[in-house]
């Protein structure tokens, strides 16, 4: 997956976006609007995880 905007943020989280580029990281999940049903993770846009609801 070279498209960053089609990976989910799982996929960032097994890549270490979080430690290798934190201020992308904090991009995706600030300000939450959505959270994954399946993994309870929180992001600023739906298409970022796979199972979205909205807060």
């Amino acid at each position: 997956m070279s498209d960053d905007k089609q990976k989910t943020l799982c996929a960032h989280i097994e890549e270490e976006l979080q430690v290798k580029d934190p201020k992308a990281y904090i991009a995706l999940i600030k300000p939450a609007t959505h959270y994954c049903e399946g993994c309870g993770r929180s992001t600023a846009k739906a298409e970022n995880v796979c199972k979205p609801q909205k807060f």
